[in-house]
C-alpha cells in the first residue's frame, strides 16, 4: 500500500512537472542575427570577463547560463540598460500557450533599395559590401513551437527575389528587394525556401538541433579561420553541451558534391618531380569552363550522387577566473563519388586526422584564444594548420618537393565604454591565409599514385549553396567554409560605432584587403624542388592551374581593395525600424590584372515591419 502511495505521488509531481517546464522551455535557438549575443558579449568585455561562448547559434538555456556570470548589481547606466535588454529578448514568452505547447507566429515586411555607382565591374550580390547574406526577402511569416519541456521548432516562409537574378544584381543604377520590379523578372521569385526551417530539443545544458540554420564559429569580425556566416544556411545537425566552464560542439553539414555543377571540366597537363627518379613529369589536370562564381549545374532530372559533408567538433574551456577563453577545433571535408559514408568517422570523440583517409577527407586543426586583461579590452586570436611537415617529412624547399605548408592567423583587439546612454564599441583586426590554404588535390593533379581514389574534384574547404531558379536552371553558388575570404589574403579592417541595444546604432567601417591571385578553384600541387615555386601571401601570379579559369595565367598582380562604410539604424516604434548603409569602394588591380581599376559608391536603404 505505501508502495502504491508512493507511486502515486511521483505520477503527481511528474505531471505537474511537464506543465511547469512547458511554461518555462528554453530550447529556442536564436538567429546569428539577433543582438541579444552581441550584447552580452559587450557585458562580458565590460565587466572583465572573456568571451562567451564563440560557437554559435545559441539556445535561450545557454544564453540564460551566460547571463548568471554577469553581476547586474554592479552595472549603471547603458551598461544596466543593456542588460535590461537582454533579459528582455529571453525574456519572451510564446504567443499562445496551450496543454503541453506554446506556439508563436511573425510577420516581417521589409523594404530595401539599393543605389551604385558602377554598374559595369559591380555585378552580383557578392560584389556588394552590404553583405547578401543581410539582404531581406520582402515579406517573411515565421511560426515557432515549443512543445513539451524539451522541444522547439522553427519554420519560415517568405517572398523574395533569387540570390541569382537574370538580369544580374547590380547591372542597374537602382533596385529594390521587390519581386517583378527591375532587374528582377517574374522567373526571379525565390522558391529556395524556407532557408531556416530547423528541430530542436535540450535541457538545462544540452541542445540538439537539426535542419536549415547558419552557423558562425569565431569572434572574427571579418569572418573565422574554421568556420564563417558566409552561407545562407546549412543543411546540418549540431549537439552541444554546455556549463560555465566547458562547451563542447559536434556539427555535420552536407553539400552537393562538386560533381554536379563541375559540369564542363576539360584536360589540360601539369607537373610534378617523381620522388623516386628527380624527373618532372607530365600529369593530367582538369579545369572547369565555367566562371568563377554561381556555376549552372545539375538540375531536377539529374539523380543526385556523391557525398559531400563538413564535419567538426569544437571543445571551449574557461580559465583563470574567467578571463582566458581557449577553443580547440578540429574539421574535416568527407568526400565520395559513389555515396559511400563509413558510419564509423561518424564518431564525436576521434581525432579525424588520425582516420588516415586522406583519399576521402582533408582535415584541419584550429586553435582559438582570447583575453579580457581589463574590464573593457579584449584580446583574441586564431590560428589554422591545414598541411605542414612532421619531423622527418621533407619541408618543401629550392631542393625539397612535398605538399605546400599553409597556415592561416587571425588576431584582434576589440574594446567597449559606456557612452551617455549607449555604448561605444570598437575593433581593430588583421587576418593572414597562405595561398594553398583550404585546397587540396584531386587525383589527376596528384603526385601520388595515380590509383589512389581521390575523386576528380579535389577536397577543398569550399562548399556550395544549390539554388533552383526558373529562368536558368539550377545554380550553385560557392563559398569558402573557413575565412570568408579564403586563401592568399591579407586582411585589416578597423571598425566602431555606438549603440542602444533595441534602439539605434551608428558605425563606421575601413576595410583593406591584399589579395593574390590564387582562388578556391586553384591547383594543389607540389611545390619546391624546380616543381612549383613556393608561393607567399599575396601572390602575383604563379599558380599551375585553375578549375574555373582557363585564362588564369593573365592574373599578374596582387588585388589592393580599400572600402570605407557608414552603417546607421533606428527603432522608429516597437514595430517599425529603418536602416541605411553607404560605401565607397575603391580597387586597385582589379580582378588581379595590372594597372586595371574599379570603384563603386552603394547605397543601401530599408524600412522594416515586424509584428
Amino acid at each position: 500500500m505505501r508502495t502504491t502511495r508512493v507511486l502515486v505521488c511521483c505520477l503527481v509531481m511528474g505531471l505537474l512537472s511537464v506543465s511547469i517546464f512547458g511554461a518555462v522551455n528554453q530550447q529556442k535557438i536564436y538567429s546569428l542575427d539577433s543582438d541579444v549575443y552581441d550584447a552580452l558579449e559587450v557585458l562580458y568585455i565590460h565587466q572583465g570577463l572573456s568571451l562567451p561562448s564563440t560557437t554559435g547559434p545559441y539556445s535561450q538555456a545557454e544564453l540564460s547560463l551566460m547571463v548568471e556570470k554577469i553581476k547586474a548589481s554592479a552595472l549603471q547606466g547603458s551598461m544596466k540598460q543593456t542588460y535590461e535588454y537582454v533579459q528582455g529578448v529571453l525574456g519572451v514568452e510564446p504567443k499562445t500557450q496551450g496543454k503541453g505547447i506554446g506556439l508563436s507566429w511573425g510577420f516581417d515586411a521589409t523594404l530595401e533599395t539599393y543605389t551604385h555607382s558602377d554598374t559595369t565591374d559591380f555585378i552580383g550580390r557578392d560584389s556588394w559590401n552590404y553583405d547578401s547574406i543581410n539582404h531581406k526577402p520582402l515579406l517573411t511569416v515565421s511560426l515557432e513551437t515549443w512543445p513539451a519541456e524539451s522541444f522547439y521548432g522553427y519554420s519560415e516562409l517568405s517572398v523574395g527575389n533569387t540570390h541569382t537574378l537574370e538580369n544580374g544584381f547590380g547591372t542597374t543604377t537602382f533596385a529594390t528587394n521587390i519581386p517583378m520590379i527591375p532587374p528582377s523578372l517574374m522567373p526571379d521569385l525565390d522558391f529556395n525556401i524556407p532557408y531556416r526551417a530547423f528541430v530542436a530539443a535540450g535541457g538545462e545544458h544540452w541542445s540538439l538541433q537539426a535542419g536549415r540554420d547558419r552557423l558562425s564559429w569565431g569572434a572574427g569580425h571579418t569572418g573565422n579561420l574554421m568556420l564563417s556566416d558566409s552561407f545562407k544556411y546549412h543543411n546540418m545537425a549540431r549537439v552541444t553541451t554546455f556549463s560555465d566552464k566547458f562547451k563542447y560542439t559536434f556539427v555535420t553539414s552536407f553539400f552537393p558534391h562538386p560533381l554536379h555543377y563541375y559540369d564542363n571540366v576539360q584536360s589540360g597537363v601539369g607537373y610534378y618531380k617523381n620522388p623516386e627518379t628527380g624527373d618532372i613529369e607530365e600529369v593530367s589536370v582538369y579545369y572547369n569552363t565555367q566562371n568563377d562564381g554561381p556555376t549552372e549545374g545539375d538540375g531536377q532530372a539529374t539523380a543526385l550522387n556523391g557525398i559531400y559533408m563538413f564535419m567538426s567538433h569544437r571543445l571551449e574551456w574557461r580559465m583563470f577566473q574567467d578571463k582566458v577563453g581557449l577553443t580547440l577545433t578540429e574539421s574535416i571535408m568527407y568526400q565520395s563519388k559513389e555515396n559511400y559514408l563509413d558510419i564509423r568517422i561518424l564518431n564525436p570523440a576521434m581525432i579525424f586526422h588520425d582516420y588516415y583517409i586522406r583519399s576521402n577527407a582533408n582535415s584541419i586543426l584550429g586553435l582559438e584564444i582570447d583575453y579580457t586583461p581589463v574590464n573593457g579590452l579584449n584580446i583574441y586570436a586564431q590560428a589554422a594548420v591545414d598541411e605542414f611537415s612532421l619531423p622527418g617529412e621533407d619541408v618543401p624547399s629550392e631542393t625539397e618537393t612535398n605538399f605546400p605548408i599553409t597556415f592561416g592567423y587571425l588576431a584582434g583587439i576589440k574594446g567597449v565604454v559606456p557612452v551617455a546612454d549607449a555604448v561605444g564599441y570598437g575593433s581593430l583586426e588583421f587576418a593572414y591565409t597562405d595561398p594553398y590554404l583550404y585546397l587540396r588535390y584531386s587525383e589527376t593533379s596528384s603526385p601520388d599514385d595515380s590509383s589512389s581514389g581521390y575523386d576528380d574534384y579535389g577536397l577543398n574547404y569550399v562548399g556550395a549553396i544549390r539554388e533552383f531558379t526558373n529562368k536558368s536552371g539550377m545554380r550553385y553558388n560557392s563559398e569558402f567554409i573557413g575565412y570568408t575570404y579564403g586563401n592568399d589574403a591579407l586582411v585589416v579592417n578597423l571598425n566602431g560605432g555606438v549603440k542602444s541595444y533595441g534602439k539605434w546604432n551608428l558605425s563606421g567601417n575601413v576595410f583593406y584587403m591584399a589579395h593574390g591571385t590564387f582562388d578556391m578553384f586553384t591547383y594543389w600541387t607540389r611545390v619546391g624542388g624546380g616543381v612549383a615555386d613556393i608561393p607567399t601571401t599575396p601572390t602575383s601570379g604563379g599558380s599551375v592551374g585553375n578549375y574555373a579559369d582557363s585564362s588564369y595565367a593573365s592574373r599578374n598582380a596582387v588585388e589592393h581593395t580599400l572600402v570605407a562604410g557608414l552603417y546607421g539604424s533606428y527603432q522608429i516604434t516597437d514595430t517599425l525600424k529603418t536602416f541605411g548603409q553607404l560605401d565607397y569602394i575603391t580597387i586597385q588591380n582589379y580582378q588581379n590584372i595590372a594597372g586595371q581599376k574599379a570603384s563603386d559608391i552603394q547605397l543601401t536603404l530599408g524600412l522594416s515591419y515586424t509584428i
